[in-house]
Order: C-alpha cells, then structure tokens, then sequence
C-alpha cells in the first residue's frame, strides 16, 4: 500500500533503493515504470496478495509468511541492482559528459555507499541553462 500510495502522491520517474533508512546505503534504482509494471504483475499472478503484504527489492521468489499471514513479493527482477553513482565532488564537466554520452536519465550520488542525493538529466540542463545567462556570477540579463 504504502508503493501505491508513493506513485499515487509523486511524479518521480524513479526510486533509489536503499538497505536501510537511516543508513542510506544504495542496493538498486527503480524506475516508476518498472514498480508500476512489477506491481501489476505480482497483482495479477497473486491474488492473495493484499495491502499489507512486504515487498522486497531483492532477488527472490514470492513468500509466505509461516505465520499464516499475507503473502510477501520480490520485486528484485525489476531493479537495477549496479545504478550510475557519483560522488559529490566529481566535476560538473565530468557528469555532463556522462549524461550526454551515455544518454542517462538520472545518476545517484553517493558517498562511501550512502546515498546523498539524485542528479536529473532535468537538472544539468537547467544549471546549463543558468550558466549560458551569467558570466562570472553576474546576470546577463
């Protein structure tokens, strides 16, 4: 419930995962396309799978818990278990060159594992355009 209601609330094209939350080590990256299309997957082939089932981003197959409650999902076959990391201190020119040459979407920054923060495609083209209207700091316009 709480995916759906992520989707539902957000407009993020994608999702850090991470090991742990106050850790915020990185295990993967999930696009909202692929947790949408997983979703509906395990939906349509579990029909006992409800609200209040766990979902894991590990590999595995579907578990039932031992204790006769809701059935759990692995979600791990739709996550990108080895995402593009940056740390906070490589070169703008550097990650510029990443985006264009290898066409991302997004790359993770991180530093020693741990999640920092996102990089957008949106966001270098924004700090492109910003820097194309000021020279030296000072506005152009």
């Amino acid at each position: 419930q709480d995916l759906e209601i992520l989707l539902e609330t957000t407009t993020y094209h994608g999702y850090p995962i991470v090991a742990d939350t106050q850790l915020n080590i990185v295990i993967g990256y999930v696009s909202r396309n692929d947790l949408i299309r997983a979703l509906k997957c395990a939906r349509d082939k579990h029909i006992d799978l409800v609200n209040a089932s766990r979902v894991y981003f590990s590999d595995g197959l579907m578990r039932t818990n031992a204790g006769g409650g809701p059935i759990s999902v692995s979600l791990g076959k739709f996550v990108n278990h080895d995402p593009i990391c940056i740390e906070p201190k490589t070169p703008l020119a550097h990650t510029i060159d990443m985006f264009t040459k290898l066409g991302l979407s997004q790359v993770l920054v991180t530093h020693r594992g741990k999640l920092k923060g996102i990089i957008t495609r949106k966001d270098v083209l924004r700090h492109i355009d910003y820097l194309k209207t000021t020279v030296n700091g000072q506005n152009l316009f």
